[in-house]
This record gives structure tokens, C-alpha cells and sequence, in this order.
């Protein structure tokens, strides 16, 4: 690497990542409310499960990666991007963030976390509202997924798609945070608050209630 290419790096980090970790986990704590046990499904470096375990008071936090990082800051089991190692109900809440754009199948991942999760999952993703915004996003993708190495799909949700994706999974949406501050000035000129997101996701009630 390049000492210009680790000096833009290491002001993303600094500018963007550190920030972002905070306010994505405020977002998905609130989402998740209080809660014993979390999963977070493409933990990364485990920054974002600890810090919303945190504020959750969850004591058990465990992560899943397809690619686990030296040096996460939680224990991480490696997974196929798909299929769960766990068994029904094994964690009180489930975090998805910015993970289903990144899936081939992401209806099947949220299926898992459903089935996983004991009362909520938790996302935080991206909205599409045409062509330039597909763009924009993937660019921000394409930068912030360059140092860990994840592929970039470029997949991204109009908010009507992401209602059918969770009923095809077998969800309902019952909270929602949008729009959503992730970024500050002058990075949310271009990132823009309209295209984040976070949701609360749960299995509908038995009988087929509310």
C-alpha cells in the first residue's frame, strides 16, 4: 500500500468509521431496547456489537463472519454467509448492519436471524431512490469495504423492496429510524441522510396477530 493510499485510510478511519460506529450502534440499540443476549451477523471488528451490547446491557455477545478478522474485539464463528450455527432462539436480538446488501440471497440471512433471534433483529442498510443514488452508494461501499476486503455487490433497496424482502423472510417491520444521520458535514453531502436506514424486524404473532 502506498503512503498516500494508508494516509487516506487512516483519515477515513478517523473521520468516518469512528463516528459511524457510534451513531450505528445508537441506531440499532434503539431498535433492540434492552436485551440479554446479541448476534451480530457480519461482525467485522466487533466494535459496533460491543458498543450496542453496551447500551443494551447485553452480558453474552457473540459474532459471525464469513471472513473473521484478526483482532475482533468479540468471538467470532466463522459461517458459510448463509446458515446460522445456532440453534432456534439462541440470542435475544440479532444485528444486521449493512450486511443483506453484501448477501446473494439476503431473504435466506434474514429467514436465519429470524429463526435465531428470540424476540427482535435489528438492521441498519442502505435505500435506493434511483440511479444516482445506486451510485453514490456503491461508491461509499467500494471505500469503506477496500481495507477489510468484503466484497461489493452494489445491491441496494428501494424501501417497497425491502417490505417484500422481509415478508419473503417471514418478518414483519415494526420500528424504523429514517432518515438517518450516520456521517457528518461534509461527507452527508454526498452520503446524505435519506439513504440510511435502521429497522426493527420481528415474527409476526402467532395465530397471525397484529
Amino acid at each position: 500500500m502506498t503512503i498516500l493510499a494508508r494516509a487516506l485510510f487512516s483519515m477515513h478511519h478517523r473521520l468516518v468509521h469512528v463516528p459511524r460506529v457510534e451513531r450505528v450502534a445508537r441506531a440499532l440499540s434503539a431498535q433492540v431496547g434492552r436485551a440479554a443476549s446479541l448476534l451480530d451477523v457480519g461482525a467485522g471488528d466487533g466494535t459496533v456489537a460491543l458498543e450496542v451490547a453496551r447500551r443494551v446491557g447485553a452480558q453474552r455477545v457473540v459474532g459471525v463472519d464469513v471472513k473473521a478478522r484478526p483482532g475482533a474485539a468479540l468471538p467470532v464463528v466463522a459461517y458459510d454467509g448463509e446458515r446460522l450455527p445456532f440453534p432456534d432462539g439462541a440470542f435475544e436480538a440479532v444485528l444486521l448492519s449493512d450486511v443483506l446488501h453484501h448477501c446473494a440471497r439476503p431473504a435466506a440471512l434474514l429467514a436465519e436471524a429470524l429463526r435465531v433471534a428470540a424476540r427482535v433483529v435489528a438492521l441498519k442498510d442502505h435505500f435506493r431512490f434511483g440511479p444516482v443514488s445506486e451510485k453514490v452508494l456503491l461508491l461509499m461501499d467500494l471505500v469503506g469495504n477496500a481495507a477489510p476486503g468484503v466484497e461489493v455487490r452494489g445491491t441496494y433497496f428501494t424501501p417497497g423492496e425491502l417490505v417484500e424482502l422481509v415478508r419473503g423472510a417471514g418478518g414483519r417491520i415494526t420500528g424504523l429510524e429514517w432518515p438517518l444521520r450516520i456521517h457528518d458535514m461534509p461527507f452527508r453531502l454526498v452520503t446524505q441522510d435519506r439513504l440510511q436506514f435502521a429497522a426493527r424486524v420481528e415474527r409476526p404473532a402467532e395465530g397471525g396477530g397484529r
